[in-house]
């Protein structure tokens, strides 16, 4: 019995790893957007952060699925505002199971900008048998006024 909870929380320990923020790349091209689009993306502020789920065309089949975020870059105390664009992934370069748009919810808070909470699942030796993925939440902040979108 103590190997078996052992192995699970070794597990579980594992499969909750952080998420990373990168800069778009090859994974953010728009025909990775994951269709049907009026259930893969969503927008928030007026239109101006749009998020949608990204699939990298089922490859790798453990992690295809990742996260587009375009966003303002700031209030323009920098320079001219421009939209980024952002993909947020289980670790670089490699995605997540799946990523449930559905799901999505978001709040904002004036002090620090919108956060967007949704689950992610993340695969593991069994899946493959019908096992469940690992199921965990996701929470991005993006700061309109800084241009920050980070992993929380």
């Amino acid at each position: 019995m103590k190997t078996v909870l052992a192995a699970t929380i070794s597990l579980l320990a594992a499969s909750t790893q952080a998420q990373v923020i990168t800069e778009c790349d090859w994974v953010a091209n728009p025909a990775n957007i994951a269709e049907p689009w009026e259930i893969s993306t969503r927008t928030f502020a007026n239109g101006n952060i749009r998020v949608a789920r990204l699939d990298t065309g089922g490859e790798p089949v453990c992690c295809a699925s990742h996260l587009l975020i375009l966003s303002p870059s700031g209030n323009g105390s920098d320079g001219p505002v421009y939209r980024q664009c952002h993909v947020a992934s289980a670790s670089p370069g490699q995605g997540f199971y799946a990523v449930d748009i559905p799901r999505l919810t978001a709040s904002y808070d004036p002090a620090r900008g919108l956060l967007l909470s949704l689950p992610v699942y993340h695969w593991h030796q069994g899946v493959e048998n019908g096992a469940q993925p690992i199921e965990e939440r996701m929470e991005i902040r993006i700061n309109q006024a800084t241009g920050a979108v980070t992993a929380e």
